[in-house]
């Protein structure tokens, strides 16, 4: 086979796939499309918060207008023939069952009541501290809606925003970093952070999802870690299990968050469980989005608080030594004054391989109720990434990340570290 003569240029399209090269030699751009890495990034504009200059909602693609194809159809279409708790991670779903926006860019609702941000590093004690990083938890705590789901983003895909807050002279900006990480498994890796406030939170989530006849159950692995640099404690939060039942058309539709939640920091010796409980078997016992839990000093397991509500409307806390309850979480009251505005770069700055860029053509058949276009756009994307992965394996090189570096923690488990030089 002919080779590719050296420093030829490679042909990126612009949903982050496509070249024509043969096996030989490698131009530099093509080298970098196959491995990745910062040379793809602008890496002086992923931290200036000015170059964010564009305004738009976080939820943005949950807004597309319905395209009145049937979503129990299309499970049944798609899923009937799964045995129960059948890993479903690889059943590829068409784009009538999509919301034009990728799961990466999901990750923006971590920011949805961001202002919180400024409460939890405005507390005096370790406690309350505490007390603010569970309520943000809970802040994030998505709403979506049934039947549809983000588009599952290609390797190395990236999302970037900045959020300003509302006193930003005092408060600053909160930027926002997220990259596709691993594609078999799915893993996204996230990095916001806000250098005024000495705020910091890295996480990685896998999603790993199981098919049990009517419902299908999402559970969202990987360990979030927030890093308050000013009181020098690092606090690290588990998922709650994603649940949507109803999926066949059996019983009532409904979307719930169930299982048991972690959040510790081991330099205030605090810890806190925290169960999501189910509404019961077909909707008709209960009620829906009920949470309870304790929080205890984990060196001696006292319970300090007892933890009670509904997270979509108002979690207390119990103080077990005054026996008093106080508002922990108000969820109308958080949204009407903590929530923020998203910035993103401009159309010209994005990156080839940037959510909104891999994926707009898709998302502008999806605006438009065209789903034969949709899917079309959409497997381009895909066919482009089989064609990477392909290359790759006749040039003999890997992909790694741009903005993370994998690290064992050697209990079987691994984190995300956010690369430091990114902000050199």
């Amino acid at each position: 086979m002919s080779g590719v003569k050296s420093g030829t240029a490679s042909t990126a399209s612009n949903t982050f796939g496509g070249t024509n090269s043969k096996v030989g030699s490698v131009s530099k751009d093509e080298l970098a499309l196959l491995t990745g890495g910062l040379e793809r990034l602008k890496v002086g504009s992923l931290t200036d918060h000015h170059t964010y200059s564009e305004s738009r909602e976080i939820d943005y693609g949950e807004h597309a207008p319905d395209n009145g194809i049937s979503v129990m159809r299309v499970a049944k279409e798609f899923l009937g023939g799964a045995k129960n708790g059948a890993d479903v991670t690889n059943v590829n779903l068409p784009a009538s069952v999509l919301d034009p926006m990728s799961s990466l860019e999901k990750g923006a609702k971590s920011m949805q009541r961001g202002e919180m941000i400024v409460d939890i590093v405005s507390a005096t004690t370790p406690e309350e501290r505490f007390l603010q990083v569970l309520r943000y938890q809970l802040s994030g705590l998505p709403k979506e809606r049934f039947g549809k789901k983000p588009y599952n983003p290609v390797l190395g895909e990236v999302f970037r925003a900045a959020f300003k807050h509302k006193n930003a002279a005092k408060h600053g900006v909160t930027l926002l970093l997220a990259e596709q990480v691993s594609h078999h498994p799915p893993i996204t890796a996230l990095h916001v952070h806000n250098h005024t406030l000495g705020f910091g939170m890295t996480s990685h989530m896998k999603p790993e999802p199981k098919f049990w006849g009517n419902s299908i159950e999402v559970r969202l692995t990987g360990t979030i870690r927030i890093e308050l640099s000013k009181f020098k404690e690092t606090y690290e939060l588990t998922r709650p299990t994603f649940w949507t039942t109803g999926v066949l058309g059996i019983g009532k539709q409904r979307q719930e968050f169930i299982g048991e939640t972690k959040l510790v920091c081991a330099e205030s010796d605090l810890e806190a469980t925290v169960e999501y409980k189910a509404k019961g078997l077909l909707g008709i016992r209960g009620e829906a989005n009920v949470v309870v839990g304790k929080i205890k000093k984990k060196s001696t397991g006292k319970v300090l608080y007892e933890i009670v509500g509904v997270w979509d409307k108002e979690v207390k806390v119990k103080d077990m030594k005054t026996k008093k309850d106080r508002v922990l979480f108000d969820y109308d009251k958080v949204k009407a004054e903590k929530s923020m505005s998203m910035w993103v770069p401009p159309k010209a700055d994005l990156e080839p391989h940037n959510s909104m860029k891999v994926w707009e053509k898709c998302s502008e058949a999806i605006w438009a109720v065209d789903t034969a276009a949709a899917n079309e756009e959409k497997k381009r994307v895909e066919d482009a990434q089989r064609e990477l992965k392909k290359r790759r394996q006749e040039v003999g090189v890997e992909w790694k990340p741009a903005l993370f570096v994998r690290k064992e923690r050697g209990d079987g488990e691994f984190v995300y570290d956010f690369r430091e030089d990114v902000e050199k």
